[in-house]
Parts: structure tokens; C-alpha cells; sequence
């Protein structure tokens, strides 16, 4: 019996590689990326004094998605069509609060809305901001502020990583096994494969499957014009209910029922989520 499959929708998107396990599973949170990895990355510091404190940004960036903390504390892709994301990353005695409050983004003279989502705040000890910007606009300058005065200016490569974001087809994913025997436990693989019309860039998405209270988040970074499969394996477990897997990079979720064949074992419970 094949698998039940069901999509949101097909979009274009954005950016692919096999990453690190999020969430309750059992990786170190430093392993996983709060963003995707910037073409063209402004890593040069800039320190500022305030009246209460201090405050450094250590790195200024351009991504396509943000990973934030769903639920509260389960790390989960998030991304917006037609949305890129510019990143600042700040070290500072102030409070993360403060930061949001204060610390603003301007392109061209327009100020610059914070992302819906926000990169999980316990990656770091720095406070990471993410700005959402129109893929479509174009850009000439830029700058940060801080308390409504300048205090970093985006650099030429940041400018022109914004003019010329990635765009991304996701094809239909699939899934092998495609059933599972009553009572087994296996690494199911998910395969899908991601091409890049746009600017270079980072594809980011989070797989997911009934066992796991978490998830997988899977990146991998495509040239202009390049296409690659992105492939990442999710524990599943034949029970009473046939698991379910899913794919979501933001824009668009993909989510399949592997169904259980045979008959498990009399009296066996089914298997609770791993948290």
C-alpha cells in the first residue's frame, strides 16, 4: 500500500544540505543554525555606548529563512514568500527586550519591520534580530540604528545580496520505506529535490515525523541556476496508527502516512513521541 501524501501547496522558495537535529532531540543547540547562511556575510564589529550600556554588532547578514523556537522551544524553519530576511546579531549589556525596542533597520530612508519570527534567543549569548525585506524592492543603502542614530551602515556586498535574492522550486518529496511492518522502528529517508532560479543562497527546511516531539532542520546552499537533492532521515515506528512524516520549509509543508503492514505483537502498546 502506498504512502498517503498530502501538500499545502507547490511555491517557489528559497535555499538546501542535511543540517542538525533540533528541538527535544538529542543535539547540541549549537549545531543548529538561528539563519541561513549569508552569500555575503558583514562581520567587521561595531561598538556603541549607550547611557545604560554597551552594545556591539558583531554581524550584519542576508538569509532566506530564520529558525525559531515553535511552541516555545521546538527550533522550526520559518520563512515568508517573496520575504528575505536581514540579520543583525548584537552583543550588548542590554536585554534582549531593549534591543527589539531600540535597535531599528532602514533602507533607503524606509524603516524596516521586525520578522514575524524571530531566531531562537538561547543559541547565543548575542541578541540576533531578523528584518523582513520584500525580495522584489530594490535597494541602494542601508543602515542600523540605535535610538534613532546610525551606528552601522550595510556594506556593498550586503546591498547587493538584497537586490539579488535566491528563488526556489521545492519538487514533490518522497519517502522510503514506503510501509512499515507492525512494531518496527526505522530511519525513514526523505528525498527532495530543490532548484535555484534566483541569486545564490541557502535553502533551510524542518523535517518531522509522529515519533518525534522535534525536529530535523536541513540546509543546503545552491548557486544560480543549480539544482541538488536535499536528503535527511527521521526515526518512524509502526504502531496502531501509521506514522506520519513532514517536510516544512515555510512556504509550502509536505506530510505523508507510511502505512503499517502485518500485525504487532499482542498486548504492545504503541510507542509514545520521543520528547
Amino acid at each position: 500500500m502506498p504512502p498517503t501524501v498530502s501538500r499545502r501547496r507547490l511555491l517557489a522558495s528559497s535555499a538546501v544540505t542535511v543540517g542538525s537535529l533540533a528541538g527535544c532531540l538529542s543535539a547540541s543547540p549549537e549545531s543548529e543554525p538561528t539563519t541561513s547562511p549569508s552569500r555575503s556575510p558583514d562581520r567587521t564589529p561595531t561598538r556603541t555606548d549607550t547611557d545604560d550600556g554597551t552594545l556591539r554588532i558583531d554581524a550584519l547578514s542576508v538569509a532566506d529563512f530564520v529558525v525559531y523556537p515553535l511552541a516555545g522551544n521546538h527550533p522550526h524553519v520559518h520563512r515568508r514568500t517573496g520575504t528575505q530576511y536581514v540579520i543583525v546579531r548584537v552583543a550588548t549589556s542590554l536585554d534582549e527586550t531593549a534591543v527589539r525596542e531600540r535597535l531599528t533597520l532602514e533602507l533607503d530612508g524606509e524603516s524596516v519591520p521586525l520578522a514575524e519570527r524571530q531566531p531562537v534567543p538561547w543559541e547565543r549569548e548575542t541578541v540576533d534580530l531578523a528584518f523582513a525585506v520584500s525580495k522584489t524592492a530594490t535597494v541602494d543603502e542601508g543602515r542600523v540604528l540605535f535610538d534613532g542614530t546610525a551606528v552601522r551602515s550595510l556594506a556593498a556586498a550586503t546591498v547587493e545580496r538584497l537586490n539579488d535574492p535566491p528563488v526556489f522550486e521545492v519538487a514533490e518529496p518522497s519517502v522510503s520505506p514506503t510501509e512499515i511492518e507492525a512494531g518496527q522502528r526505522v530511519d525513514a529517508t526523505v528525498r527532495v529535490d530543490v532548484t535555484n532560479t534566483g541569486g545564490a543562497g541557502t535553502f533551510g527546511a524542518s523535517l518531522g515525523s509522529s515519533y518525534l516531539s522535534g525536529s530535523k532542520t536541513l540546509t543546503a546552499t545552491l548557486d544560480a541556476g543549480t539544482e541538488r537533492e536535499l536528503t535527511g532521515e527521521i526515526r518512524i515506528v509502526g504502531g496502531d496508527d501509521a506514522p506520519t512524516v513532514s517536510l516544512d520549509w515555510g512556504t509550502d509543508e509536505w506530510t505523508t502516512t507510511v502505512p503499517v503492514v502485518g500485525t504487532a505483537t499482542a498486548g504492545s502498546p504503541s510507542p509514545t513521541p520521543t520528547p
